[in-house]
Parts: C-alpha cells; structure tokens; sequence
C-alpha cells in the first residue's frame, strides 16, 4: 500500500483490501518485532561477509563464517537471505571439453568397438600410456597387452610422450 499513497488514497485501498484504516496505520508505527531485528542484523552481516570474501563464497560458507564469528544462523536462512538479495557465488567456470582437441588428431580408428574378448593369443592388442611422477618429473609408460592372455606384452618407459614410446613398446 505505500508504494501506490501517490496514486489512491489509504481509506480507498483499505476498503479495496477489505482491511481497516486504523488497523493499517497501527501496523505502519507498530516497533521492529526481534524477528525482524534479528533479520537486519544477520542481512548486514551476509552481505559483509559476502563482500569480504569478494563474492566467491556461496550459502554454506556464508553460514560456516557466521556461525564462527557468533551470528546463529543456517545455511538454509543464509540461501534464503541470498536468493532476495539476488546474489549469487562467483565461482569460476568450469572447464568444458572440445570436441575438436589435439589430443585428437592422429588418432587411429577404433577397432576393437569394445570387443574385448580374443579367441586365440596374438590376434587382439590393445595399449595404453600412462605418466608416472619420479624425482621430480614425469616419465611416461606405454604398455601393450595381448587381449586373449591378458599379460603384457612389451612396454616402453621415456621422458616424453612421442610416437616413439609407441613403437618401442
């Protein structure tokens, strides 16, 4: 109703609402209840908190500062407050995978459609490169296995990932 005294009169919009005038501005000089006082109180100190931490954290951690600090409060009432107020975390984005990467040039096609199951030994291989961390840098493995024994059947250990490892192994 305050927001349209400029348009109608109060004993208008009473009637409209079927309220009383005098219950109406009752209401308007009725004291901040402590619920209220105490939703100021913890308002202030979310969007303190909130700008402190320059907007990265969200509801939970919101709540967890709080609570250390001595303002009881919940991560649902602090999600509440948040979501009125319109802000939101601001978390970096997430990385997306392309479809067109390097990793995929040079790729051979798929043979083996998830065919794993070999009849007689030598008639299915398949690899695999994997990097392991060793004094302080990293070495890369590639191993071939053969599908119907299952054991490996030559490996190659480098210092760098190239076609070589590969044909080594």
């Amino acid at each position: 109703m305050d927001q349209f005294r400029q348009s109608y009169t109060v004993r208008l919009m009473c009637r409209v609402l079927e309220v009383s005038a005098s219950g109406y501005y009752r209401w308007r000089q009725r004291p901040a209840s402590l619920r209220e006082k105490r939703r100021a109180v913890t308002e202030a100190a979310i969007m303190e908190t909130y700008a402190s931490f320059k907007a990265r954290y969200g509801a939970p951690r919101i709540a967890q500062e709080l609570s250390a600090t001595g303002v009881p409060c919940s991560v649902n009432y602090v999600a509440g407050i948040m979501r009125e107020k319109a802000i939101r975390a601001r978390n970096g984005k997430a990385f997306k995978y392309s479809r067109t990467s390097e990793a995929m040039t040079n790729v051979a096609d798929n043979l083996l459609w998830r065919q794993f199951a070999a009849s007689a030994p030598n008639l299915k291989w398949t690899t695999d490169i994997t990097y392991i961390w060793v004094n302080g840098r990293w070495l890369y493995l590639a191993t071939v296995m053969d599908l119907y024994s299952r054991h490996i059947v030559g490996w190659s250990l480098d210092m760098s990932m190239t076609e070589q490892l590969i044909t080594d192994a």
